[in-house]
């Protein structure tokens, strides 16, 4: 009797353990580049860049071909956390470094929904929506529990987000010694929180410093990043190219850590970029070298890597379906299985990551300061009324920036100037508060 009473007790318990594993959410890390288009990739045609670790993850994930941000930081990284559009929170162009100015917290942001779900919630790397000496309380307002941050401006200067960097984490300031190297910290922070955090639900954002300029070499892996380098590459490239590597043996190690924990098919992991690669870096794809366009309203500017990556869940290929970064909020919702109460501008595109069906995104709608475009599978409408006539089906022709004044091409222009009509007239819902001073356009940082 009392040894039946056991085996029923104990298969109770490991039916109800086993119940709460498998109710168990989803694990999201969510990692964006600083400064990188899409040619930056190996696995987007890029000849002379080595990203071993993403191309294997572009293999056994979903490869986006046609992923979109504003072609400025700031934005984006508003646009990302909140899945609303610029001209929705004032947030247009580059954030000032005048007093008081930050990204407020009444921004619903999903560090805040994720956290409220119950999940852990951490950030790390590249914050720049406001100045911690003046904010402290930044990270944690914004929904983080934990961070590990580059100071950006601390005292009225600029600190190093590379060499010597100051790191700012748990309310504190660190300033590294001169040979030790930023993107080092929010490394070892990220997989920390993943070792701690193994057994719980948990959101990583992860925005990196790298690799935006200054371009300098990372401390490993010269070699490597040298690898498909061809001898008219200048230093400035060879040193970015470096640091491309960097980044992808990052992206490895995490994606090394969750298999080590047995994780991986519980976890979803996002690559992306901010914006376009900056102006001063011509990279190499078949037959095409491409200037970077940072700053600029064309596909250089706004076309970013995006890469999912959920072993037994993603199913491996490329996507050729449309996605702004403003959708990724509504989207890792639905895949964590989180209730959005909220209106937010991005959509729901999680059925692209799962194979399911959907409604897809049939157009782009991109602003950034004054600028504004829409863009569908063939054209793009600027604000200024010209007409891009840049199908998507090659990179020689996305590229081409082709502007077209063919009269049979008048319907098109009449649907999609209507589309960039009713974007442009968007309520900006934060302007008293935020525009006369966050939003002023000043030189990159």
């Amino acid at each position: 009797m009392k040894h039946s009473s056991f085996v029923f007790l104990l298969a109770l318990f490991i039916g109800s353990s086993h119940c709460t594993w498998a109710k168990k959410k989803p694990n999201v890390i969510i990692i964006m580049a600083d400064d990188i288009g899409a040619e930056g990739l190996a696995c987007y045609g890029s000849t002379i860049y080595t990203t071993p670790h993403l191309d294997r993850m572009a293999d056994e994930g979903a490869r986006f071909n046609n992923a979109y941000a504003t072609p400025l930081c700031t934005p984006t990284r508003v646009m990302i956390m909140s899945g609303l559009y610029p001209p929705r929170t004032g947030f247009r162009s580059l954030i000032g470094k005048d007093k008081g100015v930050r990204m407020p917290a009444s921004i619903r942001t999903f560090g805040h929904d994720f956290r409220d779900a119950g999940y852990a919630t951490a950030i790390t790397g590249k914050w720049q929506l406001g100045k911690f000496d003046e904010f402290p309380n930044q990270p944690i307002e914004h929904g983080f529990d934990e961070y590990c941050m580059w100071t950006w401006v601390h005292a009225g200067k600029k600190s190093s987000r590379y060499y010597g960097p100051q790191i700012y984490s748990k309310g504190e300031i660190t300033n590294g010694e001169k040979d030790e190297f930023g993107p080092d910290y929010f490394h070892k922070f990220a997989l920390d929180f993943i070792d701690r955090k193994k057994n719980e639900s948990f959101l990583l954002y992860y925005p990196m410093a790298l690799v935006h300029s200054p371009f300098i070499h990372p401390p490993k892996l010269k070699k490597l990043a040298y690898t498909k380098y061809t001898k008219d590459l200048d230093k400035q490239t060879m040193a970015f190219g470096h640091m491309i590597t960097y980044m992808d043996y990052i992206v490895g190690s995490i994606l090394k850590r969750l298999k080590k924990h047995g994780i991986d098919e519980n976890t979803l992991v996002l690559f992306t970029g901010d914006n376009g690669t900056h102006k001063s870096i011509t990279s190499h794809l078949p037959g095409l070298k491409l200037k970077g366009g940072k700053g600029s309203m064309t596909e250089a500017g706004s076309r970013v890597p995006l890469l999912a990556w959920w072993p037994g869940t993603i199913q491996p290929g490329i996507r050729e379906d449309f996605f702004c970064l403003v959708d990724v909020l509504p989207s890792i919702h639905a895949l964590a299985g989180l209730e959005l109460t909220r209106k937010v501008d991005g959509l729901n595109l999680s059925h692209n990551l799962t194979g399911t069906k959907g409604k897809g995104r049939e157009h782009l709608l991109i602003n950034f300061g004054k600028g504004y475009f829409v863009r569908d599978e063939r054209f793009r409408l600027n604000q200024d009324g010209k007409l891009y006539d840049i199908p998507i089906t090659s990179d020689h022709e996305r590229y081409s920036e082709k502007v077209t004044t063919d009269p049979r091409h008048d319907a098109h222009r009449k649907r999609l100037q209507k589309l960039l009509e009713e974007f442009m007239a968007i309520e900006n819902e934060y302007t008293e508060e935020l525009a006369p001073r966050s939003t002023r356009n000043k030189k990159n940082q």
